[in-house]
């Protein structure tokens, strides 16, 4: 499946499942506590690990199906899985971060950091790239193509607008890979080292990340499609440093349920970013966006008027799939990770989350 089909099928199904509860497909769910839920995953040969959490507290915390195809390969509540696009959450505080230490504003054009960039692009934001509203396309080739970074900018550069900057949300991969790149030539650090000095560590997120966390052997699941057991992700093309321009910045990065509760928690307390500054991560900067209310600086936002505002994202490739969300207000986390490309992973969040607010 081509990543722009994906998009598009994440977009969809974020649109319809947001409101499960008046949902009356064949694939909703509803659940009335945590051992429904847990009779739910079975009966659906769910395969992943599922968290729930409000503050500090673990309400749920499960893994289901095999990481591999080996003997004892099952996985565990600390199986490794590849978090998709929910990476951008990740793009997007490593550059407000460097706003933070005054290195870089989100209103910041493309020509600054960037040779050669055409008349079209040039005055292209940085906050622009972070709401998806720069016009880019989605993207301009496949997640494990080899490519240098002057031919992605070539590429890039080169590609036409689909839609006039700064005037509409089009979801846009290479957007934020241009974000890692900003990341990389401010900071003067590769991409991934800089999250790991600047969030992972901070947050003890010591299981995320593409290269610089020591994976054990059976640590990292394999990915599954139809039931046919596939690569790893990080046994996919990728370079010394990761994967390639494609990829890297927008997607791909590999974390386990706990650590990304670590960072739902870090972001509550502002362990990374200040008050401030998270407000700004959280804030529904653009609207409408055709998946979301509103979106903010890597998060989908709902309902942020009330007290039961809502941030979240999720990620897919062929053979994952992923989704995030938070009640800030709440201090609700919801965590769905599967090494199987399948629409569930959104069902079950939102029947999780319509049961927690219903109590």
């Amino acid at each position: 499946m081509k990543k722009t089909n994906k998009i598009l099928l994440l977009l969809t199904m974020s649109l319809s499942l947001i409101n499960l509860s008046c949902s009356t497909s064949d694939d909703a769910v509803k659940i009335d506590d945590f051992f429904d839920l847990d009779t739910e995953l079975i009966a659906r040969d769910f395969s992943g690990v599922v968290l729930v959490a409000q503050n500090d507290n673990i309400l749920f915390n499960k893994a289901y199906g095999r990481k591999n195809n080996q003997e004892n390969g099952f996985n565990d509540i600390n199986t490794v899985f590849d978090m998709g696009s929910i990476t951008k959450q990740f793009t997007a505080a490593g550059i407000l971060k460097l706003e933070m230490q005054n290195e870089l504003t989100v209103n910041d054009s493309l020509s600054k950091y960037f040779d050669a960039v055409p008349n079209d692009k040039k005055n292209i934001t940085i906050h622009q790239l972070l709401t998806h509203s720069s016009g880019l396309v989605v993207g301009i080739g496949g997640d494990y193509e080899t490519i240098t970074e002057e031919a992605f900018l070539d590429q890039v550069f080169d590609s036409e607008l689909i839609s006039p900057v700064g005037e509409r949300f089009n979801y846009s991969n290479i957007g934020y890979s241009l974000l890692g790149l900003i990341i990389e030539k401010v900071s003067g650090m590769d991409y991934e080292s800089f999250l790991n000095l600047e969030i992972f560590e901070p947050s003890n997120m010591h299981h995320t990340g593409y290269i610089i966390p020591d994976w054990e052997t059976n640590e990292v699941a394999n990915g599954y499609l139809n039931g046919v057991e596939n690569n790893k992700p990080n046994e996919e093309n990728w370079s010394d440093n990761g994967p390639y321009l494609n990829l890297k910045g927008n997607g791909g990065i590999l974390t386990r349920a706990n650590d990304l509760l670590l960072w739902s928690q870090s972001i509550m307390n502002n362990t990374v970013l200040d008050e401030a500054t998270t407000s700004k991560y959280l804030y529904p900067h653009f609207e409408p966006t055709n998946i979301y209310d509103s979106y903010g600086y890597g998060w989908g936002i709902e309902n942020n008027d009330s007290e039961n505002k809502l941030v979240l994202h999720g990620g897919t490739t062929d053979f994952f799939a992923s989704d995030m969300w938070i009640y800030p207000n709440k201090g609700i986390t919801i965590i769905v990770l599967s090494n199987e490309f399948k629409e569930s992973v959104y069902t079950i969040a939102g029947a999780i989350s319509n049961f927690l607010l219903a109590k």
